[in-house]
């Protein structure tokens, strides 16, 4: 690389990622010499911006073997994306342009789509709160463990992230979507509160942490301003039109297929787990009587499907029904 500025137009090449030194903790690294180059500069648009970390503090790009390297959150929030670290996977995640709320992952939104609900939860609370949605799998687990209220079908976490970066995010709440029938006759914890019902489903806000910090602590008071926050607009809670497929089509579709020309195996599972050779690869929602969206492998799709008997054709692949 030549030139000390790089022009942003809305493409992402290779950056670095400011993240805290406890992610870094891993013996596979290598141990390489570095130099700090603030000569060096990002214009988006034709305007200078400076490269920040996730607490704020600006961040000087550096120049290693001949190459210069940019912090990727720093120009990728100058391009208005979300930027998250998955410690799990060990992977930088770039979410959708920044918005006036904080995003979801596109399988969580399959399944706020599909019981009818979102969190609006200010992009101001970015760094500070991550909201997070229960995999359809881990519900059950909930339930058993406790966790979660009996008859919940989907849930949402509400997570407090510390101001020191390698300490473990805190729970505030958990939002948990029950069905209307269930809810009735089911007894309910006193804390429990109805934050909204629609259609088939009631929306409960469940389990509301009290403030886990000392009083001395700096987290102390931020966490208390964000949940009287949150409180008082009743966690962002937004009910929107919840997608119902067919049961006769559902019960159709789910199960184990054989692709016909490789013979690779393919499950959808009840709870819209998406399946390829005995490995969850995704997760997927039926819209309607012919039309199925597949989040996988980081794409998006939404192709259509047919079904007759133990025949099954999506997205031009031929499928035959194991029994």
């Amino acid at each position: 690389m030549n030139k000390k500025t790089m022009i942003a137009a809305g493409v992402l090449t290779t950056f670095v990622l400011g993240v805290g030194a406890g992610v870094f903790a891993d013996s596979s690294l290598t141990e390489i010499r570095a130099y700090l180059d603030p000569a060096a500069r990002v214009n988006v648009q034709g305007k200078a911006v400076a490269l920040k970390d996730e607490q704020g503090n600006e961040v000087t790009p550096l120049k290693y073997d001949n190459s210069l390297y940019f912090p990727i959150r720093g120009v990728a929030q100058s391009l208005g994306y979300e930027v998250y670290w998955d410690d799990k996977s060990h992977s930088v995640l770039i979410g959708e342009q920044k918005s006036d709320y904080l995003t979801f992952r596109e399988n969580e939104k399959l399944i706020l789509d599909k019981y009818g609900y979102t969190l609006r939860l200010p992009s101001s609370l970015g760094g500070k709160v991550r909201p997070t949605v229960w995999p359809a799998e881990a519900v059950e687990n909930g339930i058993r463990s406790g966790k979660l209220s009996q008859h919940t079908v989907s849930a949402a976490d509400v997570l407090y992230l510390p101001q020191n970066p390698t300490s473990p995010a805190s729970l505030m709440a958990t939002i948990e979507v029950i069905r209307q029938t269930d809810w009735a006759k089911d007894q309910h914890d006193d804390k429990d509160q109805v934050l909204g019902s629609k259609g088939d489903y009631v929306y409960i806000l469940h389990g509301v942490s009290q403030n886990p910090f000392d009083a001395s602590s700096g987290d102390f008071p931020i966490y208390q301003q964000i949940a009287d926050q949150l409180e008082q607009s009743q966690y962002g809670l937004t009910l929107l039109p919840a997608i119902h497929a067919d049961e006769a089509v559902v019960s159709q579709l789910i199960g184990k297929w054989t692709e016909s020309r490789k013979g690779t195996l393919m499950e959808l599972t009840a709870d819209g787990v998406l399946y390829r050779a005995g490995v969850a690869v995704g997760n997927y929602l039926i819209l309607d009587s012919s039309h199925i969206k597949i989040v996988s492998d980081g794409q998006i799709n939404t192709v259509t499907y047919q079904v007759d008997g133990d025949s099954l054709t999506m997205a031009e692949q031929s499928f035959k029904k194991m029994n």
